[in-house]
């Protein structure tokens, strides 16, 4: 398995007025992520929405905090498939400080839809076989 990376510095615009990450910013930073990951796997969202006849919208999205993330922090984003069905994948998005410690995440579901009807459809076999390079192998005992 494959893990995608990214750092980033939290800048004053990413904080609250205590100069503490402001939460939103948790699934911003995602998304900044998942589009740099997308570009990474060749499904850029300017390829996908010009030429592809498929869309892959967010449908959940939740997160943890486990602790603040301020002003100046260095923070490293580690994007992972934590599941892929047929229709549908979640992408995991884990925040450390340059400590490795775990700070946050976030989870998003995401479903594959066709363009013009709007309705589920199968994940294209390309991008599945993309995204199975970045799936977190869950072991169960």
């Amino acid at each position: 398995m494959t893990s995608f990376k990214t750092q980033r510095v939290v800048r004053l615009r990413d904080t609250d007025a205590a100069g503490v990450i402001f939460f939103v910013n948790y699934f911003v930073f995602a998304h900044e992520i998942y589009e740099l990951f997308l570009q990474e796997i060749d499904y850029s969202l300017k390829r996908i929405i010009e030429q592809e006849s498929f869309l892959l919208p967010i449908v959940h999205a939740e997160s943890d905090y486990h602790q603040m993330i301020n002003l100046e922090d260095q923070i490293t984003i580690v994007l992972n498939v934590e599941r892929i069905g047929s229709t549908s994948f979640t992408l995991v998005y884990d925040y450390f400080l340059e400590n490795q410690e775990l700070v946050g995440s976030v989870k998003t579901v995401h479903v594959c839809v066709d363009k013009t009807t709007l309705k589920k459809r199968p994940i294209p076999e390309e991008l599945l076989q993309a995204l199975k390079k970045y799936q977190r192998v869950t072991f169960v005992a």
